[in-house]
Order: structure tokens, then C-alpha cells, then sequence
């Protein structure tokens, strides 16, 4: 698996959410009913044989049936994951997981009714003997059968998911075929955005309140990342790590627009966050962008890493914003290319020896004009 189609997954996921839902459900349940239909088969092959039926058994109907319920299911489940996983996002997992039990059951219901119908509309192509016509008998036999692997299935593709979630869109696949076994070198712009002044909102907050501050900054933060195809590395107490191709990140310079969209989305929010917290929070970041190692670390708990230079001059610029009172700092690596925008102002700070290293990195603030 190539990084193009990591590209296209997570592009697809940021920019239209409910269709990627909708395509992954229709993909893994149209798997799903064909490799059931199939088994169905190739059982009742064996059967006719044991007992020297003379019947003849054709799957095209079954596969046809299969494919439809797939659609059919498919769509109606992910338009259902897109919606609750917006809605009940504050909820606990076990609200969210009896709501998604309650919909998907009244679906499947929905669904096999449909399945039904047609199959009693199409069964003279199924089976080709006027004595083994479908019966309601049968299609209660069936439906038994088919509900039971069908929540099997649930499980699998609700466990798949999570997995998703966890790893970000358009890598799972990859890590199946072991793409990050090894290490690899990628080319990747990195920014380390932190909360100013965290140490005095925890202190006038207190614990529970300023964690739930983090919380909320961050789902912000992730409200508006389709728009710039912003990957999130990890978070990291209040700072949050995110990630760009070169591609994705210069293009319409979206690792720089991000960080004036996310502080213009939490001045949107200005009256909430202040009858909330009694403040309006700010975040100050920094960019770097240049070569990184990239590997699936771990055993007992498994992620995928960045090495390098990279990651670690990005962090070390970051801890200067303080320093040099700026919002927003980049390294020369980035100057290239946003030198060349017109909405966007370059201005030179200063050339400093960041800790650990041999060589000046010059650093440079970048104003929206």
C-alpha cells in the first residue's frame, strides 16, 4: 500500500465524512454478504450431494440479493455512525454503543424485510425445483442464521473502527500489509501548537475544570482540519502535535492556514468559552518541515512513530514563542514556499542555536495579511 492511497483515504475522511462512512460500510458489507452467500452455497451443495438430490442450486440470485442488502445496509449504517458519533461524542461509550445496538437492529429488520421480499420475488431463479420453493419456514431458518453472523459482523467492523479512529483514516490498511514494519524515511511538515498561559488557567481552573478546557480546545481543533488535511500525531498534556505531507501542507499553504482558522474559530466561541471557563483560550505553535523516520513501534501497545530531527526542532521552536512573544514561528525549512504567498507576511526574528544542535536554525514569524 503507497502513501497515495493514505492520501486519498484521509482526504476523502476530512472532506466528506459521511460518505467515507457510507463507502467503508458498503465495502466491508458487500465482503460480508458474499462471503456468507458463498458458504450458503457451497453447504447446500454438499447437502443435495449427501443425500443425491437431484437440484439444481444457482448463487448468481443469492449474490444478487447480497449485493443489494449490502447497499442497503451499508448506507443505512453509516449515515447512522456519522451521526452518532457527532451527537454522542461527549456521551459515555456504553450510551453511545446502546443508541448505535437499538438503530443498527431496527435496520437489519428493515433490511432482511427488504431481502425477503425480493427473495420471494426472485426465488424461480434461485433453486430450479417447484418442491423447494422458498417458504416462510426457510426464510425464518435463514433469518436466524443471517442475523447471527450479521452481528458477528458488527462486532468485527465496529472493532475495525475504533482501529481507524485510533491510527487515523488511510493507515490501517497499510499497517495490515506491513508498510511500517520497517523504518521508512517520509518527507513531513510538523507543527507543535501549545496553550499559552496553561500554568495559570490550571492554577485558577483547577484540575477538572482545565482538563475539560483541553477537551474542548481540542475538539475544536478538530472541527476544522478537513479544511486543511491536517493529520493529529498525538496529544500531549495541552499541547496537541499535528502533520502534514508536503503536498497537503503546502498546498493553498494549509499548514500556515490552519493555525489562523483554529484562532479564529476559538474567537467564534469566545462567549462560550467565557461563560464556561471565564476565559478565551490562545495557542501559540510552531513549524518545521523536513526528513522523518516513520515505524510501527510497540508490542503490548502498538502506534505509529516519528523519528528524526524534525519532530524534535519543531518542539524546541515552539518553546521559543514565549521567549520572542509570538503567536506563530516557523523554521527557514518553510520560507521557500510561504515567501511566495500574498497573503501571508514573513518577517525574520532571529538566528538561534537550539539546544542539542551544532548548526543556527533561523526562525521567522508569519503574519495573515
Amino acid at each position: 500500500m503507497n502513501t497515495d492511497y493514505t492520501i486519498r483515504a484521509r482526504r476523502m475522511a476530512l472532506r466528506h465524512p459521511l460518505l467515507s462512512n457510507i463507502f467503508t460500510q458498503i465495502f466491508f458489507w458487500i465482503f460480508a454478504f458474499g462471503f456468507y452467500f458463498t458458504l450458503l452455497f457451497f453447504t447446500a451443495k454438499a447437502i443435495t450431494s449427501l443425500f443425491a438430490l437431484n437440484v439444481t442450486i444457482h448463487n448468481s440470485g443469492n449474490m444478487f440479493v447480497g449485493f443489494i442488502t449490502a447497499i442497503a445496509f451499508g448506507i443505512i449504517l453509516g449515515i447512522i455512525d456519522y451521526y452518532i458519533d457527532r451527537k454522542f461524542r461527549r456521551k459515555s461509550f456504553g450510551i453511545e454503543f446502546l443508541v448505535k445496538f437499538i438503530l443498527y437492529t431496527a435496520a437489519w429488520f428493515s433490511v432482511t424485510f427488504f431481502a425477503r421480499t425480493i427473495g420471494f420475488a426472485l426465488q424461480a431463479q434461485f433453486i430450479q425445483n417447484p418442491l423447494l420453493n422458498y417458504s416462510n419456514e426457510f426464510f425464518e431458518n435463514i433469518g436466524l442464521s443471517s442475523t447471527i453472523y450479521t452481528v458477528v459482523m458488527i462486532v468485527i467492523i465496529s472493532f475495525v473502527k475504533q482501529m481507524n479512529t485510533k491510527f487515523g483514516p488511510g493507515v490501517l490498511l497499510p499497517m495490515f500489509f506491513g508498510k511500517y514494519r520497517d523504518p521508512r524515511v517520509e518527507e513531513r511538515i510538523f507543527m507543535f501548537m501549545d496553550l499559552t498561559n496553561s500554568t495559570s488557567h490550571a492554577e485558577k481552573l483547577g484540575h477538572i475544570k482545565y482538563s475539560e478546557l483541553i477537551q474542548n480546545c481540542f475538539l475544536d481543533a478538530n472541527r476544522i482540519m478537513q479544511n486543511y488535511f491536517a493529520e493529529i500525531y498525538q496529544y500531549v498534556g495541552d499541547e496537541i502535535v499535528l502533520s502534514w505531507t508536503a503536498d497537503e501542507g503546502f498546498k493553498n499553504y494549509n499548514c500556515i492556514e490552519y493555525f489562523f482558522a483554529f484562532k479564529n474559530y476559538l474567537q467564534t466561541k469566545k462567549k462560550k468559552y467565557e461563560e464556561q471557563f471565564g476565559l478565551v483560550p490562545e495557542f501559540k505553535a510552531a513549524l518545521h518541515f523536513g526528513k522523518i523516520t516513520v515505524v510501527e513501534v510497540g508490542d503490548i501497545k502498538r502506534e505509529i512513530a516519528y523519528h528524526g530531527d524534525t519532530i524534535n526542532i519543531a518542539s524546541r521552536i515552539q518553546t521559543l514563542c514565549k521567549t520572542y512573544n509570538q503567536n506563530l514561528l516557523i523554521s527557514e525549512s518553510l520560507t521557500d514556499v510561504v515567501s511566495k504567498s500574498d497573503k501571508h507576511k514573513l518577517t525574520f526574528i532571529d538566528d538561534v542555536l537550539l539546544k542539542g544542535k551544532t548548526e543556527k536554525v533561523k526562525l521567522y514569524t508569519v503574519e495573515k495579511i
